[in-house]
């Protein structure tokens, strides 16, 4: 490493720090007033506030990186341009590029940080953050037992049928009070009510229960309310836990499974294969504010602190308009769910490929 790159790094770190505490500390404080809050409201200790605040830094690290990069990079080359260190450098044949790379370089390596976080620690973190305020906050329950559970089953994207049940309880594999409604274009042909529905051995077997038809003459079809009766559902036992957890709280291994388990099923995956990307896009965003705000940095600036935070804000509003624009327009379906969750790292990097080649031209 040269002793160029050295000074660059040392000038970054400083401000790479700032930015992490300053952006994770406006997260962290939005979050302390509603926390703070609903533990004076159910009486926990203050301790457990401390807890969830813990268990909500990893999320908060995921979004707070980009931005440290972005303020980190603006403020240190904005100020290396207004003493003039970057004209004496670029006066010693010291090239444009050469002289932000150990920037990109930092953008790079802490992508693949944001990447790690995410995969490896956020979605732990996240199931322990529910169940803490479930549990020991709101002195609730978060057993075996899953409440309101729908299945849905599509065809060709068509659905064909859903299943509502009232408790699941994971431990014993069984549904309760379990209703069953399968479709035909649209319109329901039979529909079942039991009293259980439980895996045993490789099958769901339906406990109690009966099957209405609506094929014509509506009528009572079969009656098993003292008996079994099997059913196909396209769910295994741990599947139907897997299906009610947040894309959060998923690993992206996790999510890709779930994904295949619903194209299997010909569901709509549409929405988890936009999260699926936001993963990888999110972190992404490090190097790509890297490459934005190099360029823009090295512009003379007579109060570069200033002028770093000022271009930080609208970076980071037009990454979130742009970002939520993608994601509408993916969960809609007028976006293919990789290009809407990649739409604001595309835009920016774009913009930031152009000014950097600009800047190197100078």
């Amino acid at each position: 490493m040269r002793v160029l790159d050295r000074y660059i790094l040392r000038e970054l770190l400083g401000p790479l720090l700032y930015g992490v505490l300053s952006f994770t500390g406006l997260f962290i404080g939005v979050d302390l007033v509603q926390l703070v809050r609903m533990t004076a409201e159910y009486g926990a200790p203050l301790w457990l506030t401390l807890e969830l605040i813990a268990l909500r830094l990893p999320q908060v690290f995921v979004y707070t990186f980009p931005m440290a990069v972005l303020l980190a990079t603006l403020l240190t080359l904005s100020r290396l341009s207004a003493t003039s260190e970057i004209v004496a450098m670029q006066a010693g044949t010291v090239s444009f590029y050469r002289i932000v790379a150990p920037v990109l370089v930092v953008g790079l390596l802490v992508a693949g940080l944001s990447l790690a976080v995410e995969e490896w620690v956020v979605p732990a973190a996240n199931y322990e953050y529910r169940r803490v305020l479930t549990e020991d906050v709101q002195g609730g329950q978060l057993p075996t037992v899953t409440r309101n559970v729908i299945l849905k089953e599509y065809q060709g994207g068509i659905l064909r049928g859903f299943l509502y049940a009232s408790r699941y309880d994971s431990a014993a594999r069984t549904m309760y009070d379990v209703t069953i409604v399968e479709m035909e274009r649209g319109r329901p042909v039979r529909t079942t009510y039991a009293a259980r529905v439980v895996w045993q051995g490789n099958t769901w077997l339906m406990h109690d229960g009966v099957i209405y038809t609506h094929d014509g003459e509506p009528g009572l079809a079969v009656d098993f309310r003292r008996g079994t009766q099997p059913v196909s559902i396209g769910y295994r036992p741990e599947q139907v836990v897997q299906a009610q957890k947040n894309p959060e709280e998923m690993t992206i291994r996790e999510l890709r499974d779930h994904i295949a388990a619903l194209e299997a099923r010909g569901d709509d995956t549409r929405e988890h294969v936009l999260h699926l990307h936001l993963k990888f896009a999110v972190p992404a965003a490090s190097f790509v504010f890297a490459l934005l705000a190099a360029p823009l940095g090295v512009q003379s600036h007579r109060s570069a602190t200033s002028v770093g935070f000022g271009l930080s804000i609208l970076v980071i509003f037009a990454y979130y308009i742009l970002m939520t624009l993608g994601t509408a327009l993916g969960e809609s379906g007028q976006l293919p769910p990789a290009a809407a969750a990649w739409l604001q790292n595309a835009i920016l990097g774009t913009a930031g490929l152009v000014l950097l080649w600009r800047a190197g031209r100078r």
